[in-house]
């Protein structure tokens, strides 16, 4: 009898930690959808709302930007799933007053009380997924957890910064070649 790290007979050849790691993360979503059926959540609106709640505990604001940086994740993926999340009444996003172009984040009562519901179905299969790691599961975290920083988002090493200025307006040219100066 083989042991559960050698390969299998009839197995597929493994074509590095790459494929691997592809092949074991398509388990664990498949395992995840499944759980998280009944919620009518994706897991990245579930990440995403815990993230907020975590945020949100450390004190107020928090801004779209701030929370994608903070989950590593991608700030257009991040604004989409949140205007879903609004949509259906889990979150509020409302203009920052001191930067129009910013969007300032807050969990609704309805999104928290589906973020409970979902938490302990993904602990579960978390617990029983990992299960086969046995003592090694916080080794394998850790080695999990390097690899996370190593690759995140480019762009995403350091704390976001202020947004860029407002471009200035270009002069505009007068009849007979004279500039003016920019409008507004």
């Amino acid at each position: 009898m083989k042991a559960v790290d050698e390969p299998a007979d009839g197995e597929a050849a493994s074509l590095g930690p790459g494929f691997m790691l592809w092949q074991t993360t398509n388990g664990w979503q498949r395992a995840i959808r499944a759980a998280l059926q009944p919620t009518g959540l994706t897991y990245v609106q579930i990440v995403l709302m815990a993230g907020l709640k975590d945020k949100l505990a450390e004190g107020p604001p928090v801004s779209q930007a701030a929370l994608a940086h903070a989950l590593g994740a991608d700030p257009m993926m991040t604004s989409q799933v949140l205007r879903t999340l609004e949509t259906g009444g889990l979150i509020k996003r409302e203009r920052n007053q001191a930067d129009t172009r910013s969007r300032l984040l807050a969990l609704t009562a309805d999104g928290a009380a589906k973020l409970a519901a979902a938490l302990p179905l993904i602990a579960a299969v978390d617990t029983e997924f990992f299960d086969v790691l046995g003592r090694r599961e916080e080794r394998f975290l850790k080695a999990m957890r390097r690899l996370w920083r190593k690759q995140r988002l480019p762009g995403l090493a350091s704390e976001p910064s202020a947004p860029p200025p407002k471009p200035v307006p270009a002069k505009k040219k007068r009849p007979g070649g004279r500039k003016t100066a920019p409008a507004g």
